[in-house]
């Protein structure tokens, strides 16, 4: 009985739609309350936008991807190069001496750098060629950094008396190449001690040939003979003077301990310590190459 009242409330109103009518609210007060989990969302209807033909529709220009801007890579200013200092030029009013040696270079030769740079003194040294090497070019570097003169006392100390024109010519030209090789950019020594200060015509001739002046002493310290400081120091006191040019052997320790008490004792004395091309040429004149000179010219 229940199947059938069931059917009669389905069949009912289909009935009466088919017959264009509309359901009874009774009928759909019959009708079964679905139960909550059956209950269907409601869609709201899609709306449709209308755009006015006449009015543009903005175009969306994409943005562009920013690119990252490299700063430029600073150039280097280029730092000028210092000016050298002049190197001062000695005051021919003042007395003054030339400090020579020969002889080296030497494992002494650095010490008596060591004593003219902590003077601001100045010296003159003939080398010998045969002592020349590799591990001698910083020394010889030095010496011109240090503003002293670099000149030839042969190529084996030989004495150039016994040789001819010609071959004095010779070692002087193969003397100052060698020379030359052991200094940056090249040096042209114009100055020559002949050793042991022998001078005769063939020497002359050889360096006014060569273009060298023949430089020899007015003060011999003998310091290759006593070898005693005491002895060396009482040498200078005694005898040099105004212009005077003089000798010394930078093979010798008792040499440099000497020049501790020298140089000092000069310079209190007023003497500037200069090299053999200044004190020549503070006397107003330029070096003559072939000349022989062993003090200030003039003097």
């Amino acid at each position: 009985m229940g199947m059938k009242r069931l059917l009669l409330m389905l069949l009912v109103p289909l009935l009466l739609w088919g017959c264009g009518g509309e359901v009874s609210a009774s009928a759909l007060a019959a009708s079964p309350t679905p139960t909550p989990h059956m209950a269907v969302a409601t869609l709201a209807p899609p709306q449709t936008i209308l755009v006015d033909a006449q009015t543009p529709v903005a175009t969306m220009t994409p943005r562009p991807t920013p690119t990252a801007t490299l700063a430029p890579t600073p150039v280097p200013t280029a730092t000028p190069a210092p000016t050298p200092t002049p190197e001062p030029t000695p005051d021919p009013d003042r007395p003054m001496v030339a400090l020579t040696f020969d002889d080296g270079p030497t494992e002494y030769t650095a010490q008596v750098l060591d004593l003219l740079e902590q003077y601001g003194a100045k010296g003159t040294f003939f080398v010998i060629g045969k002592s020349l090497n590799q591990k001698t070019r910083p020394i010889l570097q030095r010496m011109l950094d240090l503003g002293c003169d670099i000149g030839m006392h042969d190529l084996t100390h030989a004495d150039l008396t016994r040789l001819s024109t010609a071959s004095n010519t010779k070692r002087i030209e193969r003397m100052r190449a060698l020379i030359s090789a052991q200094i940056d950019g090249g040096y042209d020594p114009h100055l020559l001690r002949p050793p042991f200060g022998n001078l005769n015509k063939a020497v002359r001739r050889a360096c006014k040939a060569a273009n060298v002046a023949s430089i020899r002493w007015s003060v011999d310290t003998r310091d290759w003979s006593n070898k005693n400081p005491r002895t060396i120091l009482k040498t200078v006191q005694k005898e040099a003077k105004d212009g005077a040019i003089l000798l010394f052997h930078d093979r010798l320790p008792t040499t440099v301990t000497a020049l501790r008490e020298v140089i000092p004792w000069l310079q209190a004395q007023g003497y500037d310590l200069v090299t053999v091309t200044e004190l020549i040429e503070s006397s107003g004149e330029s070096i003559r190459y072939g000349e022989d000179y062993h003090r200030k010219p003039g003097r």
